[in-house]
Order: structure tokens, then C-alpha cells, then sequence
């Protein structure tokens, strides 16, 4: 970033939305960890992880439950959005605010502030509802992995057109997702879980709704209007 007189600021400036969302889940967790050392909360304190996350976690069997009885309650339907911002623990937190300062710098300074917002909660809401078909009513879900990996998925799409448009095959675009897989194929291995799933859908989520949102670089919708444009004029 540079000023009117030319010098370069020595640290190019995070998206607003970005520092909002690495501020809601810091701020949550800072809550439960202040909760677990007694500082607040009292005897209830230690508690209120696992009191929130029941509350606002992701529950397959809620989702569930809707779908059987035809009903939608709000307080059901917010636990799509809420739980990207309860975490397991405190390292589950601290990942999620690693990734989404990286990513959420790299995709935020390439889209409008909403594309980042639809990207991020769009790939923790559908690869929570994708988990939930898939894991059945007796999984559930914390944390912002699979809006992360969306995040991931954005990244990797404009990675891809950016090289695509100077001429390359656009395959290095997939490196970090790659890795990425490797790493989740082992854990899943080691340790089990289901983890791998949510954050495999968030990624495609991800990738799609950038690709949907801005199919080339340095355009958006506006270029789907235009081909549509093209299209019917080609058609008279």
C-alpha cells in the first residue's frame, strides 16, 4: 500500500470484514478461557463451553428434527450461522483465526467485502447441511472449519484464473488444498472423525460460489449479465 507521497506502508491493511470475523470467534473464545480460569462466570464458569455449544452448536439431529415435523424455529435455524463461532477448544479457535487472517487478507483484497461474506458463511452453512445428510442425526459440528476451507476454495479459484490468464495451466492454483488433504486424510486416519467431510464440502462450497461470483479475473457478476447479453444478441 502506498501514500501520496510514495512510500510504501510497511503492513497492507486487513479487510474490515476480516478483522469482524477473527474479533466475533477471539472474542467468544476469550469468554470460555476466562470462564475455565474462574476469572468470570463463578462455579458456572468452566461449564460454559459445553452449555453454548449445545445451545449454538451445529446439531445433525436438530436439522433433523425440522425436516420431520415440517418446522423451522429460529433458534434452530441460527445454529447453521452460530456455530462457526464456538469452537472445541482453544487451539481449534486459534487455527480458525490463523486461516481466516491469511485467507481472508488474500480473497478480501481480490472481492467486494459481501462476495467475502457470501463465500465464508455460505460454505459453513452448506457444508453443514451437506455433513448433516451425509454423517446422519448423530454428528454435529463447532467451529469455522468448513468456512475456512471455503475461504480455501476462493482462493484456490482465483488463484486458478489469475495464472490461467497469463497463459499457464492454472494446476499450482491446488497446491495448498492438496497438502491440505493429505494432512486431513492422515488425522482421519490416526485419530478418526469426521472433520475431513465438512471441510472437504466447504472447500468445493467455497470454490464454487468465487467461481459463481467472480468467474474471471477482475470481473464479477457484471460478466455473466454480459454474456448473457452476448447471447441474445448472437440469437437475433
Amino acid at each position: 500500500m502506498y501514500d501520496a507521497e510514495g512510500n510504501s506502508a510497511p503492513i497492507n491493511p486487513l479487510p474490515p470484514v476480516v478483522i469482524l470475523l477473527v474479533v466475533l470467534i477471539a472474542a467468544v473464545e476469550a469468554i470460555f478461557q476466562l470462564g475455565e480460569a474462574g476469572i468470570i462466570g463463578g462455579a458456572t464458569g468452566p461449564a460454559w463451553r459445553i452449555m453454548i455449544a449445545d445451545q449454538f452448536g451445529f446439531s445433525n439431529a436438530a436439522v433433523y428434527l425440522m425436516w420431520d415435523t415440517g418446522q423451522y424455529p429460529p433458534e434452530l435455524l441460527v445454529r447453521f450461522v452460530s456455530y462457526m463461532f464456538v469452537h472445541a477448544n482453544f487451539v481449534a479457535a486459534l487455527f480458525s483465526v490463523v486461516f481466516i487472517l491469511a485467507l481472508g487478507k488474500f480473497v478480501g483484497e481480490r472481492v467486494h467485502w459481501l462476495v467475502l461474506l457470501a463465500i465464508f458463511f455460505g460454505s459453513g452453512i452448506l457444508a453443514a447441511l451437506a455433513q448433516a445428510i451425509v454423517m446422519g442425526p448423530t454428528m454435529a459440528m463447532l467451529g469455522a472449519g468448513a468456512a475456512s476451507y471455503g475461504l480455501i476454495g476462493a482462493l484456490s479459484w482465483i488463484l486458478f484464473t489469475e495464472q490461467r490468464a497469463v497463459g499457464q495451466n492454472g494446476l499450482r492454483a491446488f497446491r495448498l488444498i492438496a497438502a491440505l488433504g493429505v494432512l486431513l486424510a492422515v488425522f482421519s486416519i490416526l485419530f478418526g472423525g469426521h472433520d475431513w467431510f465438512e471441510r472437504v464440502a466447504g472447500f468445493f462450497v467455497g470454490f464454487g460460489i468465487c467461481a459463481l461470483l467472480r468467474p474471471v479475473a477482475g470481473a464479477g457478476l457484471t460478466y455473466w449479465r454480459d454474456r448473457m447479453r452476448r447471447g441474445r444478441n448472437m440469437d437475433i
